[in-house]
């Protein structure tokens, strides 16, 4: 071989070896992070990880514009003459990838699940309902999930024993032992929505008091890729890890979504040779965890945990708030809002009709929600809760404590304090966020009465107006 042969394979080896090494480089730019959540990639891929923490997406409503002008109130119920259109506008040909699947009990109210399928779940043709009991609810078959699992379960508790009685009888279960059944669901309401849809892109997941805006979550999921293993939802801290960390679930009360991908990695088995299973079904495999541990939705995410699929958390945009409790301020002001949690019967229904008489051109954001609750428009409420969540005292010889009066001076005088609660016995609560609160009937031992800055809301609204909507980039550091 001649020098002028051995130089030119020298600088081909060369060649191939430098981009062996670009590819290299590429590639690990690309590859997603074992810690990096699923959904993050979407963005990660690109390689603009200093961007803001959320997308600046331009979304397109899926619903058709109603031909109907608004009303001018939105506290009504519904009329009559309405009943028969209040679905007109919902695109319907999405159940076709979207399995939605209402998980409900025999210790619930009843008027709050009719509430829920008159409202939220109203235009759901395709929805399955779970529960504890067999029946039929407003021309849906309600599932019994829990007849499902194998006599094991009932092995060393006593939380059947209330479902035994459920069955003979039919008596409502009460609060707490319908909490404890609950927790028995949810594994084996996942295996159920894959058996009745398999070929769903999309499963999402709610309860009788979850209020979900479905132009928004439509306008979320066409941004991501079904065949992901993707699961979404507001994060709590769920199981430990290691010494040091701890895995994440989706809070049940404010709904959560999986990509159908994660559902078929979630309940898949392996199978021998022969087609048979070599491992139990999920449930079963789950059976004493579940036995264990509080909280059926706890379960649910360690079990996709264990299956490589992490949660990626969507708080605020998935909120365990009611309505009436969201404390509106910059993490709840320009992202849009996708649930509720705990909604009030009466909200269920003024809320479905205002949504449905919205101009959907743009996502409904928490500072549409705040125009709603009318928020910064009165100064007071009697006999009204206000300082329950986020509220804190001046101290005990400060003058905020001597009267309604003096609280709302206080009040206004505090570079924090947007609105208060008065305590008539003498205590003062200061709140830092603009929160409706709720009604609070005086009893001997307690009389509430709420207030207001209006001045200082007035001029917060005008300081924090809302270019773009803020959909948040999955975290499971921002947690409620």
């Amino acid at each position: 071989m001649t020098r002028k042969m051995l130089s030119r394979k020298t600088t081909n080896i060369l060649v191939f070896l430098l981009l062996v090494a670009i590819v290299a480089s590429v590639l690990k730019i690309a590859l997603p992070d074992p810690e990096i959540d699923p959904a993050t990639l979407y963005h990660h891929v690109t390689g603009q990880d200093h961007d803001p923490d959320y997308w600046e997406w331009e979304t397109t409503s899926r619903f058709v514009p109603m031909k109907s002008k608004p009303s001018s109130s939105h506290v009504l119920p519904f009329a009559d003459t309405e009943d028969d259109h209040l679905c007109d506008s919902f695109p319907t040909y999405l159940l076709s990838r979207v399995q939605v699947v209402l998980k409900i009990g025999g210790s619930e109210p009843a008027d709050r699940v009719d509430a829920q399928i008159a409202t939220v779940t109203r235009c759901i043709s395709n929805l399955l309902i779970v529960s504890d009991r067999e029946s039929e609810l407003k021309g849906h078959r309600v599932h019994d999930i829990l007849a499902t699992l194998p006599e094991s379960f009932r092995e060393n508790v006593t939380d059947f024993e209330a479902y035994d009685a459920l069955q003979r009888d039919g008596k409502t279960v009460e609060g707490a032992k319908g909490w404890n059944l609950d927790r028995f669901k949810f594994l084996p309401m996942v295996e159920r929505a894959h058996e009745v849809n398999p070929t769903a892109e999309w499963f999402v997941f709610l309860e009788s008091d979850t209020y979900f805006v479905w132009d928004n979550l439509f306008r979320l999921l066409d941004q991501f890729n079904p065949s992901e293993p993707l699961y979404f939802g507001s994060p709590s801290p769920g199981r430990p890890i290691s010494d040091t960390k701890r895995s994440f679930f989706a809070y049940g009360g404010a709904g959560f979504i999986m990509s159908g991908a994660a559902v078929k990695k979630l309940v898949s088995r392996h199978a021998g040779s022969h087609g048979e299973y070599s491992e139990p079904p999920l449930s079963l495999q789950h059976e004493d965890l579940v036995k264990g541990d509080c909280c059926g939705d706890s379960v649910l995410g360690w079990a996709l945990y264990q299956k490589g699929i992490k949660l990626s958390g969507l708080w605020p945009m998935f909120n365990p708030h009611p309505l009436h409790g969201i404390p509106f301020d910059d993490a709840y002001w320009c992202q849009p809002v996708i649930s509720m949690h705990k909604t009030s019967l009466s909200d269920m229904h003024s809320l479905f009709r205002w949504e449905n008489q919205r101009n959907r051109n743009k996502p409904l954001l928490y500072a549409d929600l705040f125009e709603y609750t009318q928020l910064g428009t009165f100064e007071s409420k009697s006999e009204w809760d206000n300082g329950d969540w986020g509220g804190f005292q001046e101290p005990p010889e400060s003058p905020a404590h001597a009267s309604p009066e003096a609280c709302r001076a206080a009040c206004h005088d505090h570079g924090n304090c947007l609105s208060f609660t008065y305590d008539h016995a003498g205590h003062c609560v200061f709140v830092p966020t603009m929160r409706l609160g709720h009604k609070k009937p005086a009893t001997p031992e307690v009389h509430l009465s709420a207030g207001w800055d209006v001045e200082k809301i007035r001029n917060w609204r005008a300081s924090h107006q809302c270019e773009k909507p803020i959909w948040v980039k999955p975290s499971l550091t921002r947690i409620f």
